[in-house]
């Protein structure tokens, strides 16, 4: 159970109180789903802020024509659904979840209100992962802007190195472990899968990156400037 409400600076199951963080989990326990199942849906009403707890969550909206586009994708300890904390009404997007077994935590608005204005540390690292994911969209839009596709991939590469960097134990270079797969990443910049699959491997055959399973190692960090 320590494991809900859990951010990367503040462990919010030593910051309650027990007998508020007990009522918690006895009404809103973490919820397990199974792949493609859906959190909300366009026009639902807000009323409950989520937290991956492990897992992938996209969250994403559909067109007039019905075409599905993919704003976020979400991992653990990251949160959605934040716009009912601002005020939203109803959800003008959707969130589906992507991997089976995915553990969502729920919390009302009301109860996320009340925590925000009676713990510190709670308020700021909530607000902390909003503005996380705003400046997420911001940046999406502008790599959208680029229009060579080669391009928006380096700047999403350059995105993920600034999230995910972490240093190699091999001592190839510095390691960027992320949750994305190629067609995800395909999705976030508006091109194909074959496209990604293609300069990846180019990236990697000049000597940029190193490719792995969920992960690519920076060979040439000018590449990133």
């Amino acid at each position: 159970m320590k494991q809900i409400w859990y951010f990367d600076e503040v462990d919010l199951f030593e910051v309650l109180c027990p007998h508020k963080y007990a009522d918690h989990v006895k009404q809103s326990p973490p919820m397990s789903y199974h792949k493609n199942d859906f959190l909300f849906l366009p026009n639902e009403l807000s009323q409950e802020i989520y937290l991956v707890v492990n897992g992938k969550v996209k969250v994403g909206f559909y067109d007039e024509e019905g075409n599905e586009n993919i704003k976020i994708y979400l991992s653990r300890g990251e949160i959605l659904g934040e716009m009912a904390y601002l005020g939203e009404v109803s959800h003008r997007d959707f969130a589906q979840v992507l991997e089976e077994g995915t553990q969502v935590c729920k919390m009302s608005v009301e109860k996320v209100r009340d925590l925000a204005r009676d713990y510190v540390p709670f308020s700021r690292e909530i607000h902390k992962k909003i503005g996380n994911n705003v400046r997420k969209l911001e940046r999406r839009l502008e790599i959208l802007f680029f229009k060579d596709s080669t391009r928006r991939l380096i700047e999403l590469l350059k995105d993920l190195k600034e999230m995910y960097e972490q240093p190699s134990p091999d001592g190839k270079g510095p390691l960027v472990v992320h949750s994305l797969t190629q067609q995800e990443m395909a999705n976030l910049i508006a091109t194909s899968r074959k496209t990604v699959a293609v300069t990846l491997n180019e990236f990697e055959r000049i000597g940029k990156i190193e490719l792995g399973q969920g992960k690519f190692w920076v060979l040439d960090e000018s590449f990133f400037k």
